[in-house]
C-alpha cells in the first residue's frame, strides 16, 4: 500500500509520534490482495433489479480495508483496534510511554500569547484561534506531555520538566465522503478535550483520481485529503495531530475485489449475455449475477 505523511504538526515528542506512524503504516501494508501487495480490481459491473432496471454496483466494500487494518493494528504491542471511549467508537488506540522532557506554560493567561505566535509562525489566518485555543489549553495548562514546534522566541514562558508518561493515542480511519472525514476529525477534538486521549491519528485516502472513485467509483466514499485540502481541514484541527493517506499501489482488472465479510472474491464468466442489454452475465460464488457492459 502507498502510504504518505499528510501532517505531524511536532507537538508530539518525536519518539511519539515515530511509534505512532509506524504502527499505523505497519497496520496499513498489512492490507494485501495479490501477494504482497494491495492491488484493487476497478472494473466496471452492474446488476438487474427487480423492476429490471440496471444499476451500477459498488463492487469493492470500504469495510474490507477498516476492518482489516482494526485487526492488523490490534496485533501489535500496547495497542487496541475497533473499542470505544465515552460512549463513542473508534477505530484504534494506540498507548505508549513516554520519558522524556515536556513543556507547562507558567501563566495559564498567556496561552492566547503562545498560539497567536504559532499563528504567525506557521501564516495561518487568525480565525484558527478557536481551535487551538483550546487545543493549546489542553496541551499546556492541562497535561505535562508535549513539545513546542518551531515557538523559541517563546519558551521562556514555560517550564520545562522530565516526565514519565503514558500517552493514548485514538485513531480514527475514514472511507466515507468529506463530512464523514469533518466528523471523525471533530470526534478526536472531542475525546482530547475531554482528557479520554492525548493525540490522534486520522486516515483516510491521499486522493480521488488514484484512490478514493477508483476503489468506490460509483458510490459517494470521494473523501479525501485532496477534497479536505480543499475545504481547509487543517482549520477544524483542534488536537495534536498526525494525518496519513493511503492508495493501493497498483490497479488491475484481473484482481479479486473487496468482500464484506472480510474475503476476496472474483467473479466468473458464465460466456451467456443478458437478452435485453445483450450485457455479458458473470457470477459470483453465491450465485449473484452480474453485468458488464461488452465495450
Amino acid at each position: 500500500m502507498i502510504t504518505e505523511i499528510e501532517l505531524d504538526d511536532g507537538f508530539l515528542p518525536t519518539t511519539i509520534s515515530e511509534v505512532i506512524k509506524r504502527n499505523v503504516i505497519h497496520s496499513l501494508n498489512e492490507i494485501k490482495t495479490v501477494n504482497d501487495k494491495f492491488i484493487i480490481n476497478d472494473s466496471s459491473f452492474m446488476r438487474k433489479q427487480s423492476n429490471n432496471r440496471i444499476t451500477p454496483c459498488v463492487m469493492n466494500s470500504a469495510s474490507f480495508i477498516s476492518s482489516k487494518f482494526q485487526h492488523n493494528l490490534s496485533l501489535l504491542p500496547n495497542c487496541l483496534g475497533e473499542n470505544s471511549l465515552n460512549q463513542q467508537r473508534i477505530d484504534g488506540l494506540i498507548k505508549v510511554e513516554y520519558n522524556g522532557f515536556a513543556y507547562r506554560i507558567k501563566d495559564k493567561n498567556k496561552i492566547l500569547e503562545v498560539a497567536f505566535k504559532y499563528i504567525e509562525s506557521k501564516k495561518l489566518t487568525n480565525n484558527v484561534i478557536y481551535t487551538l485555543f483550546p487545543m493549546f489549553y489542553g496541551m499546556y495548562v492541562d497535561r505535562l506531555c508535549f513539545s513546542i514546534p518551531e515557538l523559541n522566541d517563546i519558551e521562556h514562558l514555560f517550564d520545562v520538566e522530565k516526565v514519565n508518561y503514558h500517552y493514548k493515542i485514538g485513531i480514527e480511519f475514514e472511507t466515507g465522503n468529506v463530512a464523514s472525514s469533518f466528523r471523525a476529525i471533530n470526534k478526536l477534538n472531542n475525546l482530547f478535550h475531554d482528557g479520554h486521549i492525548d493525540g490522534g491519528c486520522f486516515i483516510t485516502s491521499i486522493d480521488k483520481r488514484n484512490s478514493a472513485t477508483r476503489i468506490w467509483p460509483v458510490s459517494n466514499r470521494n473523501g479525501s485529503f485532496q477534497e479536505l485540502k480543499n475545504r481547509a481541514y487543517l482549520s477544524q484541527i483542534s488536537l495534536p495531530l498526525i494525518c496519513i493517506g493511503f492508495a493501493p499501489d497498483e490497479f488491475s482488472q484481473t484482481a479479486p475485489f473487496l468482500g464484506a465479510n472480510g474475503e476476496l472474491y472474483g467473479l466468473e464468466n458464465t460466456y451467456r449475455r443478458d437478452l435485453e442489454t445483450n450485457f455479458e452475465i458473470f457470477t459470483k460464488h453465491d450465485g449473484l449475477e452480474f453485468l458488464k457492459a461488452p465495450f
